[in-house]
């Protein structure tokens, strides 16, 4: 059975492992704000919500592979959106914009992100140059659908 439950201090390098692993965003890891999945013990879940001045960002999210497709990281996006207030931003690549569609976030245009997620998107302008385009996603209440 898989629980989910909030980081200790015994799981901070884990996260932050898992999130190297993942390549994804290394800046403001702090492992107060993760919530984990956990099976038998074991780690197969991450997320946090990362606060900046004017917004909260979904984020961190990393699911191992062997437990993929089996509604763990919808878990923790539910767990973690009850915790928080909103808006909810999150970037993410154009491929997982299906996903987080579900979960009533929607694609808004970067000239209308909170400042602090325009100056990490900066650096993810180079990113177009392999071919990866890298989408800001709010969702502006709880439930349904964001916008």
């Amino acid at each position: 059975m898989v629980k989910i439950r909030p980081t200790t201090a015994n799981d901070r390098l884990t996260t932050r492992k898992m999130v190297l692993h993942e390549r994804l965003d290394p800046t403001s890891l702090n492992w107060r704000n993760f919530l984990i999945a956990e099976q038998d013990g074991q780690i197969i879940g991450i997320g946090q919500i990362k606060s900046y001045p004017g917004c909260r960002e979904l984020g961190s999210l990393v699911v191992l592979k062997s437990y993929k497709k089996q509604g763990i990281a919808s878990r923790l996006i539910t767990a973690l959106e009850d915790q928080s207030s909103y808006p909810l931003y999150l970037l993410c690549g154009s491929h997982l914009e299906a996903f987080y569609s579900r979960f009533g976030y929607q694609v808004i245009a970067w000239r209308n992100a909170p400042t602090a997620l325009k100056l990490k998107l900066i650096p993810t302008l180079l990113f177009r140059l392999f071919g990866i385009h890298v989408l800001v996603m709010q969702k502006l209440r709880r439930g349904g659908m964001g916008i």
